[in-house]
C-alpha cells in the first residue's frame, strides 16, 4: 500500500527488487497545502549509491557480450547497457505496453527513485475541501473527453486534457452545464405530469383547444435527448429560466411526435413555430395562472449540500441560471481515469512522482538507437521529436547528427565511418573518458525536463517547469553540487522567462540549457511525472510548486477589499476586449458590493508581463478570477483556496482549468463564450463567495 510507505525507495527496475533506505521526517504539519516527500534532501547521494550497486551486479538483459574471437565464454567482453526507462504520459513504465520499441524483457537497466508523500500528507490531500459544480459545457463533450479503459495507455492512445467526470460523451453531457439540469429535470418529471401542464395551454389556445388530447396521452414521448437538451455554452443570462425552457423543449417534442399538431391542421413550419410562441407567451406573461404555476412546479430543487447566507438568493440563482455548488473532497473526485488506474493512490490521486538516474548520457534528439532511450517520454513524444509518425516501428534515420560534420573536425570522429550504433557508443565512451575530445557541450550533472510541448506558456508552466517539484528540496540542499544544470530541450519563445520561473522556487542563478542540440551529461536525473496535459495527473508536481512559490513570495499584503481579477487579452492574437472592456469593468464594479475591488490584469501591461513574480503575486491575492480560456488562467495555480474562477469557454476547449480549480479547492464556473452582460458574473460571484459547507 503506497500510502503506508514513509521513505524514499530506489527501485532496480531490471530485477524489480527494491532496496530502501529508511528516512525520517522533521515536519509535523498535516496541512494539505504543505506537501512533503520523504528523503528528498539527501536523494543525490542515495541515487549514486544505488547505481553503484546495480552496476556491480547487472541483470542479464542489461549486458551485451562480445566474443572478440574468444573461444571461451569467460574471455568474452561484457558491456553493460546504460539505458533509461521508457514511461508513458502518466509516468508509468511502458516496457510491457505495446507498441513500444523495447520488448518487455529489455526494461530499464537503471532505476527509478520514487518520492513518497508521508502518510499524513496523503491523508490531508485526500480530505481537503474542494467544490463540485459543472466541469464542462455540453459543447465540450466531444471525443476529446472520452477515456477508453481498454485502450493501451500510450501518448497516441487516449485523452490528454480534462480527466474529470465521466469517460463517455453521454456521461460528460450529464455532468455539464445544460446537460446536468436536463438530467435532473428528466428524472423528476414523468410524461403524465408534463402532459398535465401542457393541457393547461391546449385548453386555452385559439387553435389547439378544439383538439381532444385524451387519445394522445398514452403516446410515448422520449425524454429530452442529446440534441434536445437545454443547450448551453456555459452559464449565461436568459429571458426565461432554464426549467421553463426545458418544458418548451419537451412540449415541442410532444406536440410533434404525438400527432396533436396534425390533428389541429397545423402542418407547416410557420404554423408550428406560431403554436410554440403562443405557449411561450402564455407562460412568460402569466396570463394563464394554472399553466404558470404548473410549469413552476417542474423545476427540481437545487442539488446543494452547502448553505449560503440567503436561501432565497440560492433558489433564485438555481432558477435563473441552473448554477450550483456542492462541497466535496478529493476522496470524492469524479475521475474515472484515476479510479480505473491501478497505480493511482487510493484511486483518486496520481502515483507518487518518480525520477530516473543515469550516468554518461547523451541528451538530445539522438534517441532509441538499439532500443536505448536516454530521457523518459513515450511513443508519441519520440515520434514528435524525430518528426516520425509511423506507430510501432523505430524511426528511420534515428541517429540525428545535428551538424555533426562540423563538430567532427579536429576530433577522433573526423574519419569515423561506422554505423550510428557504433558511432554512438564511441561518442559516449570518448565523452566519458576525455571531455576535451567530446563533440558536444559537457556537464557534470543535468536535470532533464525535456518534453515536446514546452514552448507554449501553459505547457511550460503546468507540465514542464513543475516536474522538479517533488525533488526540489534535494536540489536546494547544501550537499547538492553547485554546477548542475537544468535542460529544457526545445526552442521556446519563453526562454528569456525560464530563469524567473526557477527563481520563484529558490533556484537562483541556475544554469539552463535550452534548445534541441545534444549535450553530454556525466550524471542525469530525469523526473518522469508531468507529461500530461491534465493538471490532475500532474497533481504532486503542481501542489509542491504552488507551495514553494507562495512561501517565497511572502510576505503577501492582503487588501482590505476582496479582489476581482479580470484577465484582459488586449495585446493578444486572441483578444477578448469586446467582452472585457471598460464598460464591463465599470458595470462589474458598480454592481458588486462595496467590499469587492475590480482589478484588470492586462496583457498589454509590459511591466507586469515581464515580471513572473509580479504575475504570481497578483493571483495570490485574487478572491475572484475572470478570464477567457487560455494560458493566463495557468496562474490560477497560485490563487487562494476557495477562490471563485469564471472561465469563458468555447466549443472544443478542454477542461484543464476546471480541473486545476477543482484540485486546488476553488469554485469553478464555465461561462458562455458570448455572454456580454456583467449581471450573470455579479450574481455568480456573490452566490459562490457566500457559499460554504
Amino acid at each position: 500500500n503506497l500510502s503506508e510507505v514513509n521513505q524514499l525507495k530506489l527501485f532496480d527496475l531490471a530485477s524489480s527488487s527494491p532496496s530502501s533506505v529508511e528516512l525520517s521526517s522533521n515536519s509535523s504539519s498535516s496541512l494539505s497545502d504543505e506537501i512533503e516527500f520523504e528523503g528528498a534532501s539527501d536523494f543525490l547521494s542515495l541515487l549514486r549509491e544505488a547505481h553503484r550497486e546495480i552496476l556491480a551486479n547487472p541483470s542479464p538483459h542489461c549486458q551485451r557480450r562480445h566474443s572478440n574471437n574468444a573461444t571461451k565464454e569467460k574471455d568474452m567482453k561484457v558491456e553493460v547497457f546504460n539505458r533509461a526507462i521508457e514511461v508513458d504520459w502518466i509516468g508509468r513504465n511502458i516496457s510491457a505496453v505495446e507498441p513500444t520499441w523495447s520488448s518487455p524483457n529489455r526494461a530499464s537497466c537503471n532505476f527509478v527513485a520514487l518520492a513518497f508523500p508521508p502518510k499524513r500528507t496523503l491523508h490531508a490531500a485526500l480530505h481537503q475541501k474542494t467544490y463540485i459544480s459543472l466541469f464542462h459545457t455540453v459543447n465540450q463533450c466531444d471525443g476529446s473527453f472520452q477515456w477508453e479503459r481498454d485502450k493501451p495507455i500510450t501518448c497516441l492512445g487516449n485523452n490528454f486534457g480534462g480527466t474529470l467526470g465521466a469517460n463517455t460523451e453521454k456521461g460528460c453531457i450529464a455532468e455539464s452545464v445544460g446537460g446536468y439540469q436536463t438530467m435532473l429535470w428528466n428524472k423528476q418529471n414523468s410524461n403524465d405530469a408534463l402532459f398535465h401542464c401542457l393541457k393547461h395551454y391546449l385548453r386555452t389556445d385559439e387553435v389547439l383547444r378544439m383538439v381532444n388530447v385524451t387519445p394522445y396521452m398514452e403516446s410515448v414521448v422520449t425524454n429530452l435527448t442529446k440534441t434536445d437538451y437545454i443547450g448551453r455554452r456555459g452559464y449565461s443570462r436568459r429571458d426565461i429560466d432554464w426549467s421553463t425552457l426545458a418544458f418548451f423543449h419537451w412540449s415541442d417534442l410532444a406536440l410533434k411526435s404525438t400527432g396533436i399538431l396534425e390533428s389541429a391542421g397545423i402542418t407547416t413550419s410557420e404554423e408550428t413555430v406560431g403554436s410554440m410562441l403562443r405557449l411561450m407567451s402564455a407562460v412568460k406573461n402569466g396570463n394563464n395562472t394554472a399553466l404558470t404555476k404548473c410549469v413552476e412546479g417542474l423545476r427540481p430543487p437545487p442539488p446543494m449540500s452547502g448553505k449560503t447566507n440567503n436561501t432565497s438568493e440560492e433558489e433564485r440563482i438555481w432558477k435563473e441560471t441552473g448554477a450550483y455548488l456542492s462541497a466535496s473532497t478529493m476522496q470524492q473526485s469524479p475521475s474515472s481515469l484515476l479510479r480505473s488506474f491501478p497505480g493511482s493512490l487510493h484511486g483518486v490521486l496520481p502515483p507518487s512522482p518518480t525520477a530516473i538516474y543515469s550516468v554518461n548520457a547523451l541528451l538530445g534528439t539522438v534517441v532509441n538507437v538499439d532500443s536505448e532511450a536516454y530521457y523518459p517520454a513515450c511513443t508519441a513524444y519520440w515520434n514528435a521529436m524525430l518528426r516520425h509518425h509511423d506507430e510501432g516501428a523505430p524511426p528511420k534515420n534515428a541517429f540525428v547528427e545535428t551538424d555533426l560534420e562540423a563538430n567532427r573536425n579536429g576530433t577522433i570522429f573526423a574519419s569515423l565511418k561506422k554505423t550510428p550504433h557504433i558511432l554512438r557508443n564511441e561518442i559516449i565512451k570518448t565523452c566519458a573518458e576525455d571531455e576535451s575530445k567530446c563533440p558536444y557541450p559537457t556537464y557534470d550533472l543535468v536535470i532533464d525536463v525535456t518534453q515536446v510541448f514546452c514552448g507554449a506558456f501553459f505547457h511550460w508552466m503546468i507540465e514542464t517547469w513543475p516536474r522538479i517539484g517533488p525533488f526540489l528540496d534535494g536540489l536546494l540542499a547544501e550537499n547538492m553540487p553547485n554546477n548542475f544544470a537544468i535542460r529544457v530541450g526545445c526552442v521556446s519563445s519563453l526562454e528569456e522567462f525560464h530563469p524567473q520561473f526557477f527563481d520563484l522556487v529558490g533556484l537562483e542563478n541556475i544554469t539552463l540549457i535550452s534548445g534541441e542540440p545534444p549535450v553530454f551529461a556525466k550524471e542525469v536525473i530525469a523526473p518522469t511525472e508531468g507529461f500530461s496535459h491534465s493538471p490532475l495527473l500532474n497533481y504532486w508536481n503542481l501542489v509542491v510548486m504552488r507551495q514553494k512559490v507562495i512561501a517565497n513570495l511572502e510576505p503577501i499584503e492582503k487588501s482590505e477589499y476582496k479582489t476581482v481579477l479580470v484577465i484582459i487579452r488586449d495585446a493578444s492574437r486572441r483578444p477578448d476586449t469586446f467582452i472585457f472592456n471598460n464598460k464591463f469593468l465599470k458595470e462589474l464594479s458598480d454592481g458588486l458590493p462595496d467590499i469587492y475591488k475590480v482589478v484588470p490584469f492586462r496583457s498589454s501591461d509590459k511591466e507586469m508581463m515581464a515580471c513572473m513574480a509580479c504575475q504570481a503575486r497578483a493571483f495570490t491575492t485574487a478572491d475572484v478570477i475572470i478570464g477567457s480560456h487560455g494560458a493566463g488562467l495557468s496562474h490560477t495555480l497560485f490563487a487562494p483556496r476557495g477562490a471563485v474562477v469564471m472561465e469563458r469557454v468555447a466549443k472544443g476547449d478542454s477542461g484543464i482549468y476546471s480541473e486545476l480549480a477543482f484540485m486546488l479547492g476553488m469554485k469553478y464556473f464555465p461561462m458562455d463564450i458570448e455572454e456580454r452582460s456583467s449581471a450573470i458574473f455579479i450574481d455568480l460571484i456573490t452566490f459562490a463567495d457566500g457559499f460554504d459547507e
